[in-house]
């Protein structure tokens, strides 16, 4: 900074260090800096890469010719977990897990070639998965051979598939996944006659055929998934099992050729596809929460397997909205912790999955473990866990974390009033309808969970093969927590349309706001504008919508719930039961009346056949008539045992009056803080007009694009260092 400023700063200096205390206090965990350059294109930046013939020269370098195991696992990794055998500990439980397990497999027939749908092997290629991993760990952990002897039994039963189904490629991925495990970690106890049977099938079924979608070669595929753009999680699951088949062979004489090549594919694309689908924004999986663990976990394997072969994944995984994807999932999930399932996700998938293990020790930040953790303790396993678990590195619990998500510009918003079980907690999803990639129309639905009971949810995805899928209830906006205007045969969201959040607070009174317009645009809407705002020492959220249509119409507010809805007698008001625990649901707004209606598709759908049972969930519903202009705002609040009904209710605010916590000088009137608003905080504090964003770029502030607590301490810092 210019010294002719020195006096000025000197003037100023206690009121920046009081603001920067203010900041430090209000400041929310997730604020980012505006992005820079937003119009160039990281997707397509693949960064230093290096071949495949590289790739493997480094493994040998690292680990010798036909030294194994080395995808994932180690001799080293193999008796540290061997310590554990018998203790109380949370690996010591994972392992008597796993030898239950591996003795339950003991007496199943080997799998058989099966495709009961006419198109998909998927089952039985998981399932040999599951089984060889667990078996062979088994043998390398306990050390009873009959493991080992189980493990190739399955194996060589795959190896008498006619093929893998490479038709549907998913099969031939999953697969493969078995076979690099079972060839690493039996290596030393086949022989060669064993090991070259399944390398010669490992090849021939599974890398000979990757090298057909890679190439783009004549084929038979239901998906061209390598040549997809911008893709799905397909490129992370079929370039990492290929990949880690690769590198368990690879220094195979017969192998290193094909090995090196599917080596270089599978990187290019996975790179890229990672840089893709995982938002810089605020880590939003492109295809919800459910395909996230799926797309996540097959890159925690191809990763770890690089990182175990080769000494590293050359960057694959070194992302920074990656790493914000935990808290896309940890945020879009109750505390209990259930998803919010939006797009083709399960209803209330647990998402305490096993791959938080491998995002902890990659990103040095143990915190993330500790719901995995949680989960085991409370009984679940899954053999990723024994990959992936360090006690020594992981906490008991996570770190406070704040109660709100969200920023402008994001695709989902959540908040909390504890992460406590017993908390309340609204989530609101809204983002991009992307059908082909497993969108719903689904823009605006809100999820309400209180004491561990879902009050409001999706009911989750449909199946795949049934006919006018499209169409059905379960991806229809009518489906969802969301609106329905002017219904009609035709899709009730315009496909392609991307809503997103446009203003968010944190704190109290703590909200998100969408405008839905170009969701409903095609329906005759002319404005259509969302709010979800959760007000946290009454316990209540409210869901507010502003409607404006081009003439007078039909508008449908929907309110999805596997609970008993009883609606009292002016239609004003309703108690939703779940179990034992209750919520008064009331209009708060001027018109309109609750009515309860079955979770099926309006009289002017298109009818769709054959369609998923819905009959367990009913719907909560405001219809209006005739209606140009409305607004429909409804408060949800929890009930006290013994309440009839809440001792307070909320007044009705417009959208337009809700405003944000600010600070000093209104530098942050939107709602955030980001790099922008630090820079006119400091020409307010210091009368200083030529402070740019380069100056702060200078000093190592926010240089990650996102200022947090330790960036205003480097400029707390600086800003010392000049008035000296």
């Amino acid at each position: 900074m210019k010294s002719k400023h020195k006096e000025v700063m000197k003037k100023q200096l206690f009121s920046i260090m009081l603001v920067l205390v203010m900041v430090i206090g209000v400041m929310p965990f997730n604020v980012f800096a505006e992005d820079i350059g937003s119009g160039s294109s990281q997707s397509e930046n693949y960064g230093e890469f290096i071949d495949g013939e590289q790739v493997i020269s480094d493994m040998i370098e690292r680990n010798g010719v036909y030294a194994h195991p080395r995808i994932i696992m180690s001799e080293e990794k193999f008796a540290k977990l061997k310590t554990s055998i018998g203790d109380d500990s949370v690996t010591g439980i994972l392992l008597e897990k796993l030898r239950g397990e591996a003795d339950r497999h003991m007496n199943e027939p080997v799998c058989q070639y099966e495709i009961p749908d006419g198109i998909r092997l998927l089952e039985t290629s998981k399932r040999i998965q599951r089984r060889v991993a667990a078996l062979a760990m088994a043998y390398n952990i306990f050390g009873d051979e009959k493991y080992a002897q189980r493990c190739y039994a399955e194996l060589e039963a795959a190896c008498n598939f006619k093929d893998w189904n490479p038709r549907h490629f998913l099969d031939t991925a999953e697969m493969s996944t078995a076979f690099a495990f079972g060839y690493d970690w039996l290596y030393h106890w086949m022989n060669d006659d064993q090991r070259a049977f399944l390398r010669k099938n490992m090849i021939e079924k599974g890398l000979t055929q990757v090298m057909d979608d890679y190439e783009d070669r004549p084929r038979t595929r239901t998906y061209r998934w390598y040549q997809d753009y911008p893709g799905d999680n397909w490129k992370l699951v079929c370039n990492g099992s290929m990949s880690m088949a690769a590198l368990a062979i690879g220094d195979e004489a017969d192998a290193g050729n094909i090995a090196s090549e599917v080596l270089t594919y599978a990187y290019k694309e996975s790179y890229a596809f990672v840089r893709r689908a995982y938002s810089a924004k605020d880590g939003t999986y492109s295809e919800g929460l459910g395909y996230w663990d799926y797309a996540t976990y097959y890159l925690g394997l191809y990763s770890s397997a690089l990182t175990s072969a080769a000494g590293t994944d050359y960057g694959l995984a070194d992302y920074e909205g990656l790493r914000k994807s935990v808290d896309f999932v940890r945020y879009m999930s109750s505390n209990t912790p259930k998803s919010f399932s939006f797009g083709d996700d399960r209803e209330s998938r647990d998402t305490g999955w096993a791959v938080f293990l491998w995002l902890a020790e990659y990103y040095q930040s143990y915190d993330i473990a500790s719901t995995r953790l949680k989960k085991i303790e409370n009984d679940s396993f899954n053999y990723l866990d024994l990959l992936w678990i360090d006690e020594e590195k992981t906490p008991d619990s996570a770190s406070d974390s704040p109660t709100d998500w969200g920023e402008v510009g994001a695709s989902n918003a959540s908040f909390r009033n504890t992460w406590d079980e017993s908390g309340i907690v609204a989530a609101l999803h809204v983002g991009t309808n992307n059908y082909k990639y497993h969108g719903h129309y689904d823009l605006g639905s809100f999820y309400i969970e209180s004491n561990g009971a879902r009050f409001f949810t999706d009911l989750g995805n449909e199946n795949y093969e049934l006919e006018n899928r499209l169409y059905s209830y379960r991806i229809r906006a009518e489906g969802h927590n969301t609106l329905a205007i002017n219904p009609s045969q035709d899709l009730d969201q315009q496909e392609g349309a991307e809503c997103l959040i446009s203003n968010f607070s944190s704190g109290n009174e703590a909200y998100a706001v969408t405008d839905l317009t170009n969701a409903y645009e095609q329906s005759g809407a002319e404005s259509v504008i969302r709010g979800l705002k959760m007000i946290k020492d009454k316990q209540c959220v409210i869901i507010q919508d502003e409607i404006s249509l081009d003439s007078p119409g039909e508008i449908y507010w929907f309110a999805h719930t596997k609970g008993q809805i009883d609606v009292a007698d002016d239609g004003r008001s309703a108690v939703v039961t779940v179990g034992s625990d209750k919520m008064w649901v009331e209009i708060i707004s001027d018109g309109g009346e609750f009515t309860v209606m079955n979770a099926e598709l309006l009289p002017t759908s298109l009818p769709v056949p054959n369609q998923t049972d819905n009959s367990e969930y009913r719907k909560l519903a405001v219809h209006l008539t005739n209606t140009q202009d409305a607004t429909i705002s409804v408060a949800c609040i929890p009930l006290k045992n013994g309440e009839a009904q809440p001792s307070w209710m909320p007044s009705v605010k417009a959208i337009s009056e809700w405003t944000p916590r600010t600070i000093a000088g209104d530098v942050n009137s939107d709602g955030t803080f980001n790099i922008a608003d630090a820079v006119a905080l400091q020409k307010w504090l210091l009368g200083v007009p030529d402070i740019t964003l380069a100056d702060w770029k200078a000093g190592n502030f926010c240089n990650d694009n996102r200022l947090d607590i330790f960036d205003l301490c480097l400029m707390k810092r600086e800003l010392l260092h000049q008035v000296r």
